[in-house]
């Protein structure tokens, strides 16, 4: 069976929108919701569109939201879980094809970098950094896949189980984790296209401070000096 699950803060705006295109393209989908006590109703509007919602009260963070709701994902039983943003930028049509993808290996990434992906609506400048992150990641970890930050993912038990060791990966690194867990657990890494779109509503959780934490936590990867 299969699984999605929804890290969120204050996104009331997109929420409901994504929980019914979900339900829309996959059958028998259970979402789960993991939100960190946001202060605009987003569990509330979950609940009420019938996704199984945690909240967090004394955690925050990307990469420990993802974990926690991964291994909540395999708790319940679930086989192949999605990871995607609740910002509507990670469009639900390709959930299909994804988790198609997954039947035969352990992580499949919606790439934007591959042929038949792209980016819309992204400022020049975000553009810039996301190409050099991946770059930088290529090279430093070694990592033949393409798009290396993309958070719209679909992972097996067996990758969730590799990844929950990802502990010091607290926000966007825990992207960057996983895929070097993976890895070098010899596991299968699949890129199926997708088209990302930048977010209409609500507020981008990226920031300068998050970068540097990011950049620091890759390097300290590379060196053997985190996990």
């Amino acid at each position: 069976m299969y699984g999605v699950v929804v890290p969120t803060y204050n996104e009331a705006d997109n929420i409901k929108v994504l929980i019914k295109e979900i339900r829309e393209r996959v059958k028998d989908v259970v979402v789960i919701v993991v939100d960190d006590n946001s202060g605009d109703n987003t569990a509330e509007i979950a609940k009420q569109m019938g996704a199984v919602v945690f909240v967090r009260t004394n955690e925050r963070g990307l990469g420990s939201a993802l974990r926690f709701g991964l291994r909540k994902a395999v708790e319940m039983g679930l086989s192949h879980i999605a990871t995607m943003d609740a910002d509507l930028s990670h469009d639900p049509s390709f959930l299909p094809s994804m988790f198609n993808a997954s039947l035969n290996t352990d992580l499949v990434i919606g790439s934007r970098y591959i042929q038949g992906g792209k980016i819309e609506n992204w400022p020049l400048k975000r553009k810039i950094i996301s190409k050099g992150a991946n770059l930088i990641t290529r090279i430093l970890l070694r990592s033949p896949v393409q798009d290396n930050t993309s958070g719209y993912r679909v992972y097996s038990a067996k990758a969730v189980e590799v990844v929950s060791s990802c502990q010091n990966a607290g926000g966007y690194e825990f992207q960057i984790c996983a895929i070097y867990k993976v890895l070098r657990n010899n596991l299968r890494i699949v890129e199926v296209p997708i088209i990302f779109r930048d977010r209409e509503k609500g507020n981008s959780k990226l920031d300068n401070g998050k970068m540097l934490r990011w950049l620091s936590y890759v390097m300290k990867l590379s060196l053997g000096l985190t996990s």
